[in-house]
């Protein structure tokens, strides 16, 4: 991961997709059976979307990529679950490998919104589905230390729209 990450080897963006197919396929699994919905669905049955963690632009020309995104897109494509851009990060902010768990919770305070018009254009496509119950996203980051950035997007995402939406999290590793 540091060397995608941190060194800028985007050639490891498939492999690192790849292997969060299994994680995603056991949670789907389990989800599937207590949403009642037969095993071996397709993907996109169980999941209505799959969005990322943004980055700054600050970040993003510092590294050359966002890794998130990156392995969003390995997972949209290897799943045809459809990959909606709906986050944007509000501002920059230090690097959260460096600062303490109550440290990363203050900066995530309002760190992000939901891009202009995208939420819309997902529930639309949504409720085009002939579908009930609350639409499902899966949240794609490289790495899950204390939860707080995942925690901060899915507070934007619910922000975004009165009705109830269920958010998941995929992440490649945990520190």
């Amino acid at each position: 991961m540091a060397k995608y990450k941190y060194r800028g080897n985007e050639t490891l963006a498939p492999y690192l997709g790849e292997m969060l197919l299994h994680p995603l396929a056991e949670m789907t699994r389990e989800l599937s059976g207590r949403l009642g919905i037969r095993a071996g669905s397709p993907w996109s049955e169980i999941w209505h979307a799959i969005t990322y963690v943004p980055v700054s632009s600050e970040r993003a020309e510092e590294r050359g990529f966002n890794q998130a995104e990156k392995l969003a897109v390995m997972v949209s494509q290897n799943t045809e679950i459809p990959l909606c851009h709906l986050l944007v990060r509000l501002r920059h902010s230090e690097k959260q490998s460096f600062k303490t768990r109550s440290a990363r919770m203050r900066d995530m305070n309002s760190l992000f919104a939901v891009r202009a018009g995208s939420m819309k254009q997902f529930l639309l496509m949504h409720n085009r589905r002939k579908e009930c119950g609350a639409p499902r996203i899966l949240l794609v980051d490289d790495i899950y230390t204390t939860g707080s950035t995942i925690q901060a997007c899915a507070e934007a995402l619910q922000k975004a729209d009165t009705s109830p939406m269920d958010i998941y999290a995929l992440t490649w590793a945990r520190s």
